[in-house]
Order: C-alpha cells, then structure tokens, then sequence
C-alpha cells in the first residue's frame, strides 16, 4: 500500500485498514507500506501487527530514484509531467527497483494485493523486471485518479495559471494510460462505487471489477439537546484539494445568506492539516470555529446538528458522508459529494447543487428538527446494512476469487520453474 492503515486517519487510511481486515481471513499477509523520504514518518503500524505476519516500511527515496523528476506533491509537477509520470503512478529506475525488491518480505506470494494504483504501479514494474513472481494480483483502485484529476481541471481549472492547466490535463493522461495498462495485465480491480466499476467496464479494460464499498463503523449517537445554536459540522482533510475547494466555496459563497436566514447558526471545520488559506478562511468570518489535527472526532460530531460536505470536484466515495450517517447527524451535500453512495434527495439526506440550494437546504432543516431526525435515522439504517464489515468482506472474498486465488496449501502445487521468475 502507499496509505498506512489507520483507524483514526482520513478516509483513505480507513479504508486501507478495512481492506486488511477483509484480507486476513484469506492467508497470511505481509504488509508492505511504500512511502517517499519522510511521508508518514510519524505513523506507528504497530496496531497491524495482529493481522499481519509481517509489517515492511520501503522507502521510494527522491530524484536519484526516479527516471527523472521527483515524488515532490501530491499533484503534478513539471519534473514528473516531463518524465510522463506522475505521483500516483511513478516510474522507478533499476537501481530503484532492485534496492525495493531487496527489502520485500517474500518474491513468491500466493496473492499480490495492492491499495491504489500507485502501489500496483510499482509491483508491476518489479514483475516486468523480473524481481517479483508473477502471481494472481489485484488492485484496489478505490478512486479513479484521472477522472479525479478531469474533475478537477472542470471545477477549479479555470482559477489555475495555464502551466497549471495543462500539468494536470498531461497527469490525467498518464493516470489513464496506467490505469488502462493495470486493469488489462492483472485479474482484478476493486472501486469503490458502482459508477466508477462502469467506467471501467466501458473503457475496455479486461479484469474483472468488483465495487468495494467504503466501511464505516461507528456508534449511532443521541440527538442533541437544544440550546439555542443550530450547529454545522465539516470534517475532512484540509490538505485535500476537493476539500479545500468545497468549505472555501460555502464560506465565501453561502456563509453569510446562511447566518442571515438561521442567526442561530455555526461551522465547525474538523480536520487534518489546515493549510495557511484555510485557517485565514475561518478567521475572517463570523460564527466560525477550526479544530485541527484533533485526536477523536465523535465530539464533534455529537454536538452538530447538520453536517456539510461542499464537493465540487473529486471521485470515488465520500467517507465523511458515511462517517455523519453512522453517526446519525443529517447531511447536506453536492450531487456529487453523495456519488456513488445510492442515496436519495430527502430521504438519506438533503442534496444541494447550488450554494443558494445550500441555504435553503440548511434553513428548512433548521426549521423543522423533527424532519433531519427523520432523514438521520433512515440514513443509518442505510449506512448499516450497505457499508459494514460485512459488505466489505464479502466484495473482498469476490475479488480475490475472480483473481483464481487459491488457499496456502495448494502453493506445492505451482510448478518449480514458475517460482524462479523472482530473481534473487
């Protein structure tokens, strides 16, 4: 994986814990986190260690790693676009991809299974280089980077310089030449909603895609007593773009239409990593609170009424979406913020495409307490059955099968010749 598993983490990082739960009944894992220089340097993976049989931290290291450029952001970035490359699909160099398969646990495994495309990326070029045995392999996709980065290019392409615009128009095309590329040389790709598994069944590519649904488990909590506030929650990474986007556009766009329709209104803004422009948003309005890199959110979420998720541009599923329903908090969010989820405008929740549809949404649920109750409730019942453990397990169980994975006992059975692909 390119993500550390982390209960308490963002959503990806939750996701990739889920993932290894899900995992653990079908073999012995060996966990391998791929990361650059410093990237989650402070992360512990100790609380994997019951679920694994082994926990490998590698290193990508910088440029002298690299056929050019640099693993420098999370977005494009001349020396990669330059290199056709791009951060979430980066092309090592030889001396690079010895030194990794070096530090790999076993080159022989029943099963590869790689969180994100960046992870698959790099497996596959250990496999063509012959330092990794070719076995069943699958790749959980969880978003589609190049439609992400299109979307993008569509909502806040038009504020970026033209060097800008065209990096990421360039990134996109090389996510999608790799996404392409994986999902036709391994068994099985996982996505997270059921219109991401169309894309790439529409695109021609030749695995089997299963959706595998985001999990979210959380202890339902009481309605909150009224004391004259009506609060909104936002939660989310505030180093993520979508993200970042999203709050900025309601708070400049709809804050103030907000406060002068529900007086009684405030925003908490939860999350990890606020940059300088996001505490500078918060400071400069009224009624607005942030609450950073914060230990637990369930306090949070259990003094909110409401809870807003903004998205204009992204892909894949929403965590904090989910996350609010278990909580059973009501949510007003973007068509396509909910995407992906199955949920319907005033029954799981309040749809609002428009940041005046923001307004209005916010001010009727304020009006009527009984009615976002009502919504909540339905929601959690929804996020229960839908995306549980439980679901997770078994779209795993379905990947790894479309995959020919076989048990640990029938591995005797692979011929010798087949195991001395890995070179040591």
């Amino acid at each position: 994986m390119r993500m550390p598993p982390d209960l308490q983490g963002h959503g990806g990082s939750q996701r990739a814990w889920h993932l290894v739960e899900a995992l653990r009944p079908h073999g012995e894992i060996h966990f391998v986190l791929l990361c650059k220089d410093q990237e989650f340097a402070g992360v512990d993976l100790a609380a994997l260690t019951p679920l694994v049989a082994s926990i490998t931290r590698i290193n990508l290291g910088g440029a002298a790693d690299l056929t050019g450029g640099r693993l420098i952001s999370r977005g494009p970035s001349l020396g990669m676009t330059l290199t056709l490359q791009s951060h979430e699909a980066p092309r090592l160099n030889a001396a690079a991809l010895r030194r990794i398969a070096a530090l790999l646990p076993l080159r022989d495994p029943d099963l590869i299974f790689a969180g994100r495309l960046g992870a698959a990326v790099i497996m596959q070029a250990l496999i063509d280089r012959r330092l990794l045995h070719a076995a069943p392999r699958v790749v959980d996709f969880d978003d589609i980077m190049s439609q992400f980065r299109r979307r993008q290019l569509g909502s806040a392409g038009p504020s970026y310089s033209l060097p800008r615009r065209l990096l990421v128009r360039l990134d996109a095309a090389i996510l999608a030449r790799a996404e392409r590329r994986i999902a036709t040389l391994w068994q099985g790709v996982g996505v997270c909603s059921e219109a991401d598994a169309r894309r790439l069944v529409a695109a021609g590519t030749t695995a089997v895609i299963v959706k595998l649904p985001n999990v979210v488990v959380h202890p339902m909590l009481p309605t909150r007593r009224p004391d004259g506030n009506f609060n909104l929650l936002f939660v989310g990474n505030l180093s993520f773009s979508p993200n970042q986007d999203g709050l900025t556009a309601f708070v400049e766009q709809a804050w103030d239409d907000v406060l002068d329709s529900v007086p009684q209104a405030r925003l908490a803004v939860v999350g990890f990593k606020p940059s300088g422009a996001i505490r500078a948003l918060v400071g400069a309005h009224r009624r607005l609170s942030l609450h950073a890199d914060v230990p637990d959110v369930t306090p949070f979420y259990a003094t909110a009424d409401v809870v807003i998720a903004p998205i204009r541009f992204g892909s894949g599923t929403r965590i904090k979406i989910l996350e609010a329903m278990a909580f059973g908090r009501a949510v007003v969010s973007t068509s396509l913020g909910a995407e992906g989820l199955g949920l319907e405008h005033r029954r799981h929740l309040m749809i609002a495409d428009s940041m005046q549809d923001f307004v209005d949404a916010l001010a009727e649920l304020a009006r009527h307490p009984a009615r976002r109750r009502a919504i909540a409730l339905v929601a959690r019942q929804f996020q229960e059955r839908e995306f549980s453990p439980a679901a997770m397990q078994s779209a795993v169980a379905a990947l790894l099968a479309a995959a020919g994975h076989h048990a640990p006992a029938d591995r005797a059975a692979r011929p010798e010749a087949a195991r001395q692909q890995a070179i040591n």
